[in-house]
């Protein structure tokens, strides 16, 4: 029992940066994917533009192509008059009638939106002057041949996709999917398929399985393999573990990580592997520990569902995000006034959940104060969290913080 306690917390700085080393030796391979199958994944290399876009100069509005000098005198008073004609080539007194995304005819170097036109007998009459290149999107103006459009690392979405497309591809380069396999760890847990009445003392309903599994899942260039629930039996443990690892990258486990003596991931860790770090000083989540066995890393979570939602989103993200070089994820930060005052435990970063709305024009961010790492309400009834540094007393009320949103 004295070897398994927490007695020498890493800091969560730390603790991504050991993470983030470990997960750099991940071999995850390129595949080549059709453009829609590359939906969620990671770029395996920086792509080069094989044609620049727009590949000619065209138009941006609905209206004429003119030359511009031919417009310089035109005024509300005095219009110019030009007339129109469907012509390859554009001569001096001529417009020619363009919609949105057309080539301009050679010799055109702007257009005449049409509500700045009167209709006249095959002739148009112009109210206002254009300048060279107005309403024009230019040959290249998005990106040349050879520029570089995307990143190795960006994650594909629909932004990022139709670049590639335009760019000249239709099959892109992307990494191996990342297998993650999840094994949750206790007697006391119990699948919800398997209770049809009321819980037996001392049991309950698996969810943080639920919050790692659903957290992993909305990224599509991961795989994840859900193994079931070990009961507090070491050998079963170790079975379903070492079976995990054996076919995954990685593996999470959930729950087990205390130092009571049903707690059985030291024992596994201590008798297959090594510790790279055990505890972070991190609220929730301080059980939070990350192992090796067989170069093979174990990430173990806590057993409460929000202290695991903060190791998958104060740990794993931004150690994954660094580690692959993924651009794309980054947590959408924004400013708002605190609604009531936020102490911090000194030596731990904090994670807080909490709800934003607004407020007389303002945005102001409410904590949510549940008690207790376990509460799944902390989770589901809000919309974002506030993150509350190691070296940090906390926040005072009426304080414009900034809070971190839910999603990516």
């Amino acid at each position: 029992m004295e070897g398994k306690e927490l007695k020498s917390l890493t800091s969560l700085a730390d603790a991504v940066d050991k993470l983030a080393s470990v997960l750099k030796g991940l071999k995850l391979g390129v595949e080549e994917v059709e453009l829609l199958e590359a939906r969620g994944r990671v770029l395996a290399r920086s792509i080069e533009a094989k044609i620049a876009h727009p590949p000619f100069d065209r138009s941006a509005v609905d209206g004429y192509a003119v030359r511009s000098s031919d417009t310089y005198s035109a005024s509300l008073f005095n219009p110019v008059e030009l007339r129109v004609v469907k012509e390859a080539q554009i001569k001096p007194g001529y417009a020619s009638p363009v919609s949105t995304g057309e080539p301009l005819p050679e010799g055109a170097d702007a257009v005449v939106m049409v509500e700045e036109t009167t209709w006249r007998d095959g002739k148009i009459l112009v109210y206002r002057p254009v300048a060279v290149g107005a309403n024009v999107s230019r040959r290249g103006e998005d990106f040349s041949a050879g520029d570089v459009v995307l990143e190795a690392g960006s994650v594909l979405d629909f932004r990022k996709i139709p670049v590639l497309s335009a760019a000249g591809y239709s099959r892109v380069e992307v990494l191996g999917k990342l297998r993650i396999g999840v094994v949750s760890i206790g007697s006391e847990v119990v699948e919800p398929a398997w209770v049809s009445g009321d819980l037996p003392r001392g049991r309950i309903l698996n969810s943080t399985s639920y919050v790692v599994l659903s957290y992993l899942g909305r990224y599509p260039f991961i795989n994840t393999a859900y193994y079931g629930i070990a009961p507090d039996e070491y050998n079963i443990v170790e079975d379903i573990v070492l079976k995990a690892l054996s076919v995954n990258d990685i593996v999470i486990t959930t729950g087990g990580t205390g130092p009571g003596s049903s707690d059985l991931v030291y024992e596994l860790v201590e008798k297959n592997g090594e510790w790279v770090f055990r505890g972070v000083a991190m609220r929730p989540g301080r059980p939070t520990s990350l192992s090796l066995i067989d170069g093979k890393p174990i990430l173990h979570l806590s057993g409460f569902p929000l202290a695991a939602w903060t190791g998958l989103e104060g740990l794993f993200k931004p150690a994954l995000t660094r580690a692959l070089g993924l651009k794309g994820l980054e947590t959408r930060v924004v400013y708002a006034r605190l609604a009531t005052r936020l102490p911090n435990q000194a030596g731990y970063t904090t994670f807080i959940r909490s709800r934003l709305k607004a407020v007389g024009g303002e945005l102001v961010v409410e904590p949510f104060m549940l008690r207790g790492s376990g509460l799944l309400r902390s989770l589901s009834e809000t919309d974002s969290y506030i993150r509350v540094e190691e070296g940090s007393e906390g926040f005072e009320e009426g304080e414009v913080i900034p809070v971190y949103l839910d999603y990516p």
